[in-house]
Protein backbone atom coordinates (compact mmCIF):
# COMPACT_ATOMS: atom_id res chain seq x y z
CA UNK A 1 0.00 0.00 0.00
CA UNK A 2 1.45 3.41 -0.96
CA UNK A 3 2.40 5.65 1.95
CA UNK A 4 0.00 8.33 0.71
CA UNK A 5 -2.94 5.90 0.77
CA UNK A 6 -1.94 4.69 4.22
CA UNK A 7 -1.83 8.29 5.44
CA UNK A 8 -5.30 8.97 4.02
CA UNK A 9 -6.76 5.91 5.77
CA UNK A 10 -5.15 6.96 9.06
CA UNK A 11 -6.50 10.50 8.61
CA UNK A 12 -10.03 9.24 7.93
CA UNK A 13 -9.81 7.00 11.00
CA UNK A 14 -8.58 9.95 13.08
CA UNK A 15 -11.48 12.09 11.86
CA UNK A 16 -13.92 9.31 12.78
CA UNK A 17 -12.54 9.25 16.33
CA UNK A 18 -12.62 13.07 16.36
CA UNK A 19 -16.33 12.89 15.52
CA UNK A 20 -16.94 10.29 18.24
CA UNK A 21 -15.24 12.47 20.87
CA UNK A 22 -17.03 15.64 19.76
CA UNK A 23 -20.48 14.07 19.66
CA UNK A 24 -20.02 11.65 22.55
CA UNK A 25 -19.02 14.29 25.07
CA UNK A 26 -21.69 16.62 23.71
CA UNK A 27 -24.39 14.00 24.30
CA UNK A 28 -23.16 13.59 27.87
CA UNK A 29 -23.40 17.35 28.46
CA UNK A 30 -26.89 18.00 27.11
CA UNK A 31 -30.34 16.48 27.23
CA UNK A 32 -31.86 15.17 23.98
CA UNK A 33 -33.70 17.85 22.03
CA UNK A 34 -31.39 20.70 23.04
CA UNK A 35 -31.03 23.28 20.22
CA UNK A 36 -27.45 23.93 19.16
CA UNK A 37 -27.71 27.66 19.90
CA UNK A 38 -28.76 26.91 23.49
CA UNK A 39 -25.97 24.38 23.88
CA UNK A 40 -23.35 26.85 22.61
CA UNK A 41 -24.60 29.84 24.59
CA UNK A 42 -25.32 28.39 28.04
CA UNK A 43 -22.18 26.39 28.86
CA UNK A 44 -18.64 25.68 27.76
CA UNK A 45 -18.63 22.79 25.30
CA UNK A 46 -15.96 20.26 26.28
CA UNK A 47 -16.09 17.72 23.47
CA UNK A 48 -14.67 20.08 20.84
CA UNK A 49 -11.40 20.99 22.61
CA UNK A 50 -10.92 17.35 23.63
CA UNK A 51 -11.32 16.27 19.99
CA UNK A 52 -8.91 19.01 18.85
CA UNK A 53 -6.33 17.86 21.40
CA UNK A 54 -6.67 14.31 20.09
CA UNK A 55 -6.15 15.48 16.52
CA UNK A 56 -3.07 17.51 17.47
CA UNK A 57 -1.68 14.44 19.21
CA UNK A 58 -2.22 12.30 16.12
CA UNK A 59 -0.57 14.90 13.86
CA UNK A 60 2.40 15.11 16.22
CA UNK A 61 2.81 11.34 16.52
CA UNK A 62 2.57 10.87 12.75
CA UNK A 63 4.95 13.75 12.03
CA UNK A 64 2.46 15.64 9.85
CA UNK A 65 3.86 19.15 9.55
CA UNK A 66 1.97 20.23 6.44
CA UNK A 67 -1.39 21.09 7.98
CA UNK A 68 -1.27 24.78 7.15
CA UNK A 69 -0.01 26.33 10.39
CA UNK A 70 2.05 28.89 8.51
CA UNK A 71 1.65 32.43 7.27
CA UNK A 72 -0.62 33.03 4.28
CA UNK A 73 1.42 33.24 1.09
CA UNK A 74 1.51 35.72 -0.45
CA UNK A 75 0.49 37.96 2.42
CA UNK A 76 -2.02 39.83 0.27
CA UNK A 77 -4.00 36.60 -0.17
CA UNK A 78 -5.76 37.54 3.08
CA UNK A 79 -7.96 39.70 0.87
CA UNK A 80 -9.65 36.54 -0.42
CA UNK A 81 -11.74 36.31 2.75
CA UNK A 82 -13.70 39.42 1.71
CA UNK A 83 -16.95 37.59 0.81
CA UNK A 84 -17.38 35.54 4.01
CA UNK A 85 -16.43 38.62 6.02
CA UNK A 86 -19.07 40.64 4.17
CA UNK A 87 -21.69 38.03 5.06
CA UNK A 88 -20.54 38.02 8.67
CA UNK A 89 -20.96 41.80 8.80
CA UNK A 90 -24.44 41.25 7.36
CA UNK A 91 -25.31 38.86 10.20
CA UNK A 92 -24.15 41.44 12.73
CA UNK A 93 -26.21 44.11 10.96
CA UNK A 94 -29.32 41.93 11.15
CA UNK A 95 -28.74 41.40 14.88
CA UNK A 96 -28.50 45.17 15.39
CA UNK A 97 -31.66 45.83 13.38
CA UNK A 98 -33.58 43.18 15.33
CA UNK A 99 -32.51 44.91 18.56
CA UNK A 100 -32.06 41.69 20.50
CA UNK A 101 -29.80 42.48 23.45
CA UNK A 102 -27.50 39.62 24.39
CA UNK A 103 -25.79 39.56 27.81
CA UNK A 104 -22.04 39.98 27.70
CA UNK A 105 -21.63 36.69 29.57
CA UNK A 106 -23.51 34.88 26.80
CA UNK A 107 -21.40 36.54 24.10
CA UNK A 108 -18.23 35.45 25.91
CA UNK A 109 -19.41 31.84 26.21
CA UNK A 110 -20.41 31.74 22.55
CA UNK A 111 -17.11 33.38 21.53
CA UNK A 112 -15.09 30.74 23.39
CA UNK A 113 -17.14 27.84 22.08
CA UNK A 114 -17.15 29.01 18.46
CA UNK A 115 -13.44 29.83 18.53
CA UNK A 116 -12.66 26.27 19.62
CA UNK A 117 -15.11 24.85 17.07
CA UNK A 118 -13.47 26.87 14.29
CA UNK A 119 -10.04 25.64 15.32
CA UNK A 120 -11.09 22.02 15.83
CA UNK A 121 -13.15 21.58 12.66
CA UNK A 122 -10.59 23.28 10.44
CA UNK A 123 -7.79 21.23 11.99
CA UNK A 124 -9.70 17.99 11.36
CA UNK A 125 -10.96 18.64 7.83
CA UNK A 126 -8.93 21.37 6.12
CA UNK A 127 -5.81 20.34 8.06
CA UNK A 128 -5.44 16.62 8.74
CA UNK A 129 -7.90 15.24 6.17
CA UNK A 130 -6.99 17.65 3.37
CA UNK A 131 -3.29 17.20 4.08
CA UNK A 132 -3.69 13.48 3.43
CA UNK A 133 -6.27 13.52 0.63
CA UNK A 134 -4.39 15.96 -1.59
CA UNK A 135 -1.35 13.65 -1.63
CA UNK A 136 -3.27 10.40 -2.15
CA UNK A 137 -5.77 11.60 -4.77
CA UNK A 138 -6.05 13.93 -7.72
CA UNK A 139 -7.31 17.43 -6.99
CA UNK A 140 -11.07 17.26 -7.56
CA UNK A 141 -11.71 13.89 -5.87
CA UNK A 142 -9.70 15.11 -2.86
CA UNK A 143 -11.55 18.43 -2.81
CA UNK A 144 -15.03 16.92 -2.96
CA UNK A 145 -14.17 14.15 -0.47
CA UNK A 146 -13.20 16.72 2.16
CA UNK A 147 -16.27 18.89 1.45
CA UNK A 148 -18.61 15.88 1.53
CA UNK A 149 -17.27 14.46 4.79
CA UNK A 150 -17.31 17.90 6.42
CA UNK A 151 -20.96 18.26 5.48
CA UNK A 152 -22.13 14.77 6.32
CA UNK A 153 -20.83 14.78 9.90
CA UNK A 154 -23.21 17.66 10.65
CA UNK A 155 -26.13 15.25 10.21
CA UNK A 156 -25.06 13.81 13.57
CA UNK A 157 -26.19 17.03 15.26
CA UNK A 158 -29.65 15.50 15.04
CA UNK A 159 -28.59 13.13 17.85
CA UNK A 160 -28.62 16.17 20.15
CA UNK A 161 -31.38 18.28 18.64
CA UNK A 162 -33.72 15.50 17.49
CA UNK A 163 -34.35 17.51 14.29
CA UNK A 164 -33.17 15.24 11.49
CA UNK A 165 -34.52 17.32 8.60
CA UNK A 166 -32.88 20.45 9.98
CA UNK A 167 -29.62 18.54 10.46
CA UNK A 168 -29.78 17.45 6.82
CA UNK A 169 -30.11 21.07 5.73
CA UNK A 170 -27.25 22.02 8.03
CA UNK A 171 -25.12 19.28 6.45
CA UNK A 172 -25.85 20.62 2.97
CA UNK A 173 -25.10 24.12 4.20
CA UNK A 174 -21.78 22.90 5.64
CA UNK A 175 -20.81 21.29 2.34
CA UNK A 176 -21.33 24.59 0.53
CA UNK A 177 -19.52 26.73 3.08
CA UNK A 178 -16.85 24.04 3.36
CA UNK A 179 -16.11 24.36 -0.35
CA UNK A 180 -15.42 28.08 0.13
CA UNK A 181 -13.33 27.47 3.24
CA UNK A 182 -11.24 24.83 1.48
CA UNK A 183 -10.74 27.02 -1.59
CA UNK A 184 -9.48 29.85 0.62
CA UNK A 185 -7.28 27.34 2.43
CA UNK A 186 -5.79 26.29 -0.89
CA UNK A 187 -5.30 29.79 -2.25
CA UNK A 188 -3.71 31.18 0.93
CA UNK A 189 -1.57 28.08 1.57
CA UNK A 190 -2.60 28.47 5.21
CA UNK A 191 -5.25 27.14 7.57
CA UNK A 192 -5.15 30.25 9.75
CA UNK A 193 -7.40 32.53 7.62
CA UNK A 194 -10.18 29.91 7.43
CA UNK A 195 -9.95 29.20 11.15
CA UNK A 196 -10.58 32.89 11.83
CA UNK A 197 -13.38 33.15 9.27
CA UNK A 198 -15.01 29.95 10.56
CA UNK A 199 -14.90 31.26 14.12
CA UNK A 200 -16.40 34.67 13.26
CA UNK A 201 -19.05 33.05 11.04
CA UNK A 202 -20.27 30.75 13.82
CA UNK A 203 -19.98 33.52 16.40
CA UNK A 204 -22.21 35.87 14.41
CA UNK A 205 -24.80 33.16 13.70
CA UNK A 206 -24.98 31.85 17.27
CA UNK A 207 -25.07 35.30 18.88
CA UNK A 208 -27.91 36.22 16.54
CA UNK A 209 -29.79 33.08 17.61
CA UNK A 210 -28.94 33.61 21.28
CA UNK A 211 -30.78 36.93 21.24
CA UNK A 212 -34.05 35.24 20.37
CA UNK A 213 -36.76 35.14 23.02
CA UNK A 214 -38.59 31.94 23.87
CA UNK A 215 -38.04 28.46 22.46
CA UNK A 216 -36.45 27.86 19.08
CA UNK A 217 -39.08 28.17 16.36
CA UNK A 218 -39.86 25.15 14.17
CA UNK A 219 -38.94 26.15 10.62
CA UNK A 220 -40.01 24.19 7.55
CA UNK A 221 -36.98 22.32 6.14
CA UNK A 222 -37.64 23.67 2.64
CA UNK A 223 -37.57 27.22 4.00
CA UNK A 224 -34.30 26.38 5.73
CA UNK A 225 -32.90 25.00 2.48
CA UNK A 226 -33.94 28.09 0.55
CA UNK A 227 -32.32 30.33 3.14
CA UNK A 228 -29.14 28.27 3.05
CA UNK A 229 -28.92 28.50 -0.73
CA UNK A 230 -29.42 32.27 -0.65
CA UNK A 231 -26.70 32.80 1.97
CA UNK A 232 -24.20 30.00 1.46
CA UNK A 233 -24.79 29.33 -2.25
CA UNK A 234 -22.77 32.41 -3.28
CA UNK A 235 -20.02 31.26 -0.90
CA UNK A 236 -19.74 27.92 -2.70
CA UNK A 237 -19.66 29.60 -6.11
CA UNK A 238 -16.99 31.96 -4.86
CA UNK A 239 -14.94 29.02 -3.67
CA UNK A 240 -15.19 27.29 -7.05
CA UNK A 241 -14.19 30.56 -8.72
CA UNK A 242 -11.06 30.74 -6.59
CA UNK A 243 -9.90 27.34 -7.86
CA UNK A 244 -11.24 27.77 -11.38
CA UNK A 245 -8.18 26.61 -13.30
CA UNK A 246 -4.97 24.68 -12.93
CA UNK A 247 -2.79 27.78 -12.80
CA UNK A 248 -4.70 29.11 -9.81
CA UNK A 249 -4.41 25.71 -8.10
CA UNK A 250 -0.64 25.65 -8.57
CA UNK A 251 1.07 24.52 -5.41
CA UNK A 252 -2.14 23.06 -3.95
CA UNK A 253 -0.49 19.79 -2.96
CA UNK A 254 2.04 21.19 -0.51
CA UNK A 255 1.98 24.23 1.79
CA UNK A 256 5.71 23.92 2.31
CA UNK A 257 6.72 24.74 -1.26
CA UNK A 258 9.10 27.63 -1.79
CA UNK A 259 7.99 31.03 -2.96
CA UNK A 260 8.63 30.00 -6.55
CA UNK A 261 5.85 27.44 -6.20
CA UNK A 262 3.27 29.90 -4.90
CA UNK A 263 0.69 31.22 -7.31
CA UNK A 264 0.93 35.00 -7.70
CA UNK A 265 -2.26 37.04 -7.65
Amino acid sequence: MPDTTKRLLIAIGAVAIWVAITMGVGLIQVAPGTPLDKFASEQIVWGTPMAAAFMLLVAWMMGWRDLGFNNARPLRSWRLIWLPMLLIIGFVGVAILLDRPVPVSVVLIVAINTMVVGFSEELAFRGVLWGAARKAMSFWPAFFLVCFLFGIVHVLNALMTGQFAAAGVQAFNAMLSGAAFLAIRIRTHSIIPVMIVHWLWDLAVFVLAAGRDGPSPVIDPMDQLTGALMIVGPMALYGLFLIRNAKVREGWDDDLVGEQGVQKF
